[in-house]
């Protein structure tokens, strides 16, 4: 009998978020739930996937999401959850390995500077140093050499992601080859000195010819191409680093992992990351950002079809706290008409349903939970409609799902009550409460609570990468917009402490290698 045991610790965190992980509120599955709960197609789904074979026991431990608040994990927050995942494998029956299921981009209060480091220090505690550990993670790692050498690492290599369940898979038959002695894994890490920006960072899109264009996607083609054809190679990826993550090693990165040979694992990812350098100045140029007004003025202009306006700075998705009235201010102040957007107003949502459908009220919108960049917005409103929040996401969709829809990886979702505002000339704003940091940016959202595309020229999401995976098939053209907020991109006017220098794009005039 074979045993493995799975266990998790997921969060992306934002150092800059004011909404800190400081109780025990967190998304918690334990034992069987972890193997009935998790999404089928997502990293977990993957690994059990293809790891369910004659003689192999899983023990399921925890796996611990902090879904609902974005900013930084503190320490006791951290130790309750590690303890759990450390005594949980202790007190199991003996394993001969072990699958964590990581984010990259934990950041959790001193002395906890290396989050996920950490944790796999603590669970290599229990099972010592020669056991198989591996790990699966977001494309959006900040990472330090011993974690990447103690568990051997399988990230997204796509942004948006929609490799999860494939990387979940090759974790698995890795370990599986692992175990019977077949590969001896070595892992290299080399952390690139470039912060983001995350828009630049696309790997891929659903127009070729712009998908060709991309940067990453370049590279990611002779990343695919060294894996296909160099003997030994495990595993090579590049990413994009979390910029939002307050950490001394902060960046992208290029991780090689060989069977057995660190001259080779060293060679490759020195040569992906010269590649990836010499790339920086296409990253920071690639998709370029307007200023909220001018990208109003484009869209408000454009004569057929949706036009796609995208609030960078205050993306759930970074875990800013989605509740900007930024670009609600610009539609209006602009006269734009025929607009969909939606801000997180937990007194917002109230007022509505205390007024009830079909009632008129004036409130102030927005800037609930940090009055840091933006100031709330008086407005007078029409309840248009009232819904309990629960969808269907049919995709295609961030995440697990691929750029085609489908259905076994349909999956509902619940964000809890909303309103549909409408102010203006027939601007449709949805008002909810929860942060949901995968809400507010593909088209079931907007479909669920009635919001029909055909009667928009304007929507506006609260997004970096994520809602291009829905959208893109269906705008008509897309305006990043240079908004206020804690998920900017202009880093410099964040309270770093911990940023590592120099650091491109914050710092131009310095040379770099491998």
């Amino acid at each position: 009998m074979t045993r493995i045991a799975i266990a998790g610790m997921m969060h992306e965190t934002n150092s800059f978020a004011l909404e800190e992980n400081d109780g025990l509120t967190a998304m918690l599955l334990q034992g069987e739930a972890i193997l009935t709960e998790s999404h089928p197609k997502g990293f977990v789904g993957g690994f059990l996937e293809a790891a369910r074979r004659p003689g192999v026991e899983f023990v399921p431990l925890a796996d611990v999401s902090f879904i609902n608040r974005g900013g930084t994990v503190h320490a006791h927050v951290f130790e309750h959850y590690r303890d759990l995942i450390v005594e949980g494998l202790r007190q199991a029956p003996p394993v001969d390995a072990v699958y964590l299921h990581l984010h990259g981009a934990l950041a959790v209060q001193p002395p906890y500077t290396d989050a996920e480091a950490s944790l796999i220090r603590a669970v290599r505690g229990v099972v010592g140093n020669r056991l198989p550990i591996v790990a699966t993670y977001d494309f959006h790692g900040n990472y330090v050499d011993e974690e990447v050498q103690a568990a051997v690492p399988f990230p997204n290599n796509t942004n948006p992601h929609i490799d999860s369940y494939e990387r979940g898979i090759e974790a698995a038959e890795c370990l599986f080859r692992m175990l019977a002695g077949d590969v001896r894994p070595v892992t290299r890490l080399i952390r690139v000195p470039i912060i983001g920006p995350n828009i630049g960072q696309s790997t891929w899109a659903h127009n070729p010819a712009e998908e060709q264009r991309l940067p990453l996607y370049q590279l990611n083609v002779m990343r695919e191409e060294l894996e296909r054809t160099t003997p030994g190679l495990i595993n090579l990826t590049i990413q994009g680093g979390y910029g939002y993550s307050d950490v001394p090693y902060l960046g992208m990165s290029v991780i090689a992992t060989t069977d057995g040979d660190p001259e080779l694992a060293d060679r490759i990812a020195q040569h992906m990351a010269a590649a990836l350098w010499a790339k920086r100045e296409d990253i920071r140029t690639v998709r370029p950002q307007v200023s909220i007004d001018e990208g109003v003025r484009r869209a408000m202009a454009q004569d057929e079809g949706l036009v796609c306006l995208v609030d960078l700075a205050d993306d759930p998705g970074s875990l800013a706290p989605a509740d900007s009235p930024a670009v609600l201010e610009a539609l209006l102040r602009l006269g734009a008409r025929d607009a969909a957007l939606a801000i997180r107003d937990a007194p917002g949502l109230e007022a509505a349903m205390k007024a009830g459908v079909g009632a008129e009220l004036t409130l102030d919108l927005g800037a609930t939970i940090d009055q840091r960049f933006y100031q709330p917005l008086r407005v007078t409103a029409y309840v248009r409609s009232i819904d309990d929040g629960v969808y269907m996401i049919c995709g295609p969709n961030h995440g697990s799902w691929g750029r085609e829809v489908r259905r076994e990886a349909f999956t509902e979702m619940n964000v809890g009550p909303r309103a549909v505002l409408r102010v203006g000339n027939r601007i449709d704003v949805i008002v909810s409460a929860g942060q949901e940091p995968n809400a507010r940016k593909d088209r079931d959202f907007f479909k669920s609570a009635g919001i029909l595309f055909d009667e928009k020229r304007i929507v506006v999401v609260k997004s970096n990468q994520a809602h291009r995976v829905s959208f893109d098939p269906i705008v008509a053209q897309t305006y990043n917009l240079d908004t206020p907020g804690v998920a900017t991109v202009n880093y410099l006017s964040l309270p770093f402490q911990h940023l590592p220098r120099p650091i491109y794009p914050i710092d131009r005039e310095f040379e770099w290698q491998p």
